[in-house]
């Protein structure tokens, strides 16, 4: 008898341990690593603004040296997609570009954590051009430090697809620096 009440709460105790739902290690995220924000021209001088939809992010040749990053980026309103610079930043810029823009633009690549989050032209208001992607007009005020990142020239009429500036890896790199407001 013994034997065999001890065999049913052995079973009892194996349909139990069955039933049981599975221990779920939580995952934990790896931090983000790598420079947090980053703004790179492109390393071939042949493609133009309107060129870069034509390829996959990870296809644009980037430069060798980004032109901003999260040091020369004092902060970012995320409302309006406005950089405000170092003040050196923003000087050396306005060095860049001093012998203008071509009408067809200057491309640039934004990335967050050194991954490709969308690509746009330094673009001016010379240009007779219109322009369907994202545009940084040419840095012009010697006084200023922001550049405001826009859609469409001349105008966001003139912009088609989806905005790819709310890029959430994007958001969560400019807080990480400290640098979103």
């Amino acid at each position: 008898m013994i034997k065999k009440i001890y065999l049913i709460l052995i079973s009892i105790l194996f349909v139990l341990a069955a039933c049981q739902a599975p221990v779920v290690e939580e995952e934990v995220e790896a931090p983000l690593e790598g420079e947090p924000f980053a703004l790179y021209l492109l390393g071939d001088s042949q493609i133009t603004g309107p060129d870069i939809k034509n390829y996959d992010l990870d296809q644009l040749p980037l430069a060798a040296i980004p032109i901003i990053t999260t040091d020369n980026l004092d902060s970012y309103d995320w409302d309006n997609h406005g950089m405000n610079l170092s003040p050196l930043a923003y000087q050396q810029l306005l060095a860049i570009f001093s012998g203008g823009i071509p009408s067809s633009g200057v491309p640039f690549v934004i990335l967050a954590y050194e991954q490709p989050v969308y690509a746009g032209a330094f673009w001016t208001l010379l240009s007779s051009l219109s322009f369907d992607g994202v545009i940084i007009l040419q840095p012009s005020d010697p006084a200023g430090q922001s550049l405001y990142i826009t859609l469409g020239y001349p105008g966001t009429g003139n912009f088609t697809g989806e905005d790819p500036r709310d890029n959430p890896r994007l958001q969560q790199a400019l807080e990480d620096a400290g640098k979103l407001r």
